[in-house]
């Protein structure tokens, strides 16, 4: 047996929480309700803490350690030896990641739970590589998840491993409609107009969906004949993360100076229309006593979103405002 907490291991992957164990030649481990003998394979398995005492941890505590970091760390070394582990003797735990993923299907739930649920599938992955249903589901979900707010930090990282997903669908199934057509979104936000059109008349010559036609034939018609950009939307993206954290460390000159700049472009709000990014403006440019501007870009957020709540709370603050002031 060889036991190592920190030598194989990097330390960013939670060691405090995680001690790393590798069973002797010979370990196995008794499997189902026959008791059937499966070998260990001969890596180090993370065990937390808590369950080991030292010596050969039970059973029981081999399968949780493995599932609980595979769900912190999904993208760790030997991730694929762990899934199939768990596969191969803890099937429960897969069983329960899947049916995670469908109740979170099923419910309008915060960014948190999308990520705890594009993690599961990732695990799922692992040990199913050939579900193009699995794979389109991460392809989407990490393409969506790039656009959320509270996640521009991590957006082109976001849409780099939903164009990897998307790339594996189409090397089982070169002209796949669907994956062409969120290969063709992810062009777009990188710049490669012409990659994009390409693949959306590959798309399109690959489906009989008729509704779907009309929406690729539309997006297409939107960019065709653009010419490669290098500064381009992802670029303004994480502008537009920029910009919130210096509006919310009250730097709202540079904050508002940022957003001016890509709103001056055109490009971000006319391709990437968002009541967020309109409700950011407006805020910025209130804060820079730009009211009646501020107003006009609180009223588009309201446009695109009627339900937003801060717009509406805001351009009333504005308008009340006015009003005392006549």
């Amino acid at each position: 047996m060889n036991q190592n907490r920190s030598s194989a291991i990097p330390p960013t992957l939670n060691p405090e929480r995680f001690t790393f164990w590798q069973s002797g030649e010979g370990h196995q481990l008794m499997v189902g309700v026959d008791q059937a003998k499966l070998p260990l394979p001969q890596v180090l398995l993370p065990i937390n803490v808590a369950d080991f005492e030292g010596g050969n941890p039970a059973d029981t505590a081999i399968g949780q350690g493995v599932y609980d970091y595979l769900r912190q760390f999904p993208d760790c070394p030997n991730n694929k030896i762990f899934a199939e582990l768990l596969q191969d003797a803890f099937p429960h735990f897969l069983t329960d990641l899947a049916s995670q993923a469908v109740l979170l299907d099923a419910k309008d739930v915060d960014t948190a739970y999308v990520k705890r649920k594009l993690t599961g599938l990732k695990i799922l992955a692992l040990v199913d590589s050939s579900n193009k249903g699995l794979l389109l589901q991460l392809c989407s979900g990490f393409y969506d998840l790039a656009f959320d707010y509270t996640e521009l930090g991590d957006a082109r990282r976001h849409l780099l491993a939903a164009m990897r997903y998307g790339q594996e669908i189409l090397k089982m199934s070169l002209e796949d409609p669907f994956a062409l057509n969120l290969l063709a979104e992810i062009d777009i936000m990188f710049g490669d107009f012409p990659g994009a059109d390409n693949k959306w008349q590959r798309a399109l010559d690959n489906t009989e969906d008729q509704g779907f036609k009309g929406r690729i034939t539309s997006r297409k018609q939107n960019f065709v004949g653009r010419p490669w950009l290098e500064n381009n939307l992802i670029d303004d993206l994480e502008s537009v993360h920029k910009a919130m954290e210096l509006y919310a460390a009250e730097s709202f000159q540079l904050s508002l100076a940022i957003l001016d700049r890509v709103e001056e472009d055109g490009r971000f709000s006319s391709d990437l229309p968002s009541a967020d990014y309109f409700y950011l403006l407006g805020m910025c440019r209130m804060k820079n006593g730009l009211s009646a501007v501020a107003a006009q870009s609180l009223e588009r957020s309201l446009e695109l979103d009627p339900q937003h709540k801060l717009s509406r709370e805001a351009l009333d603050t504005i308008n009340d405002g006015a009003s005392h002031d006549e």
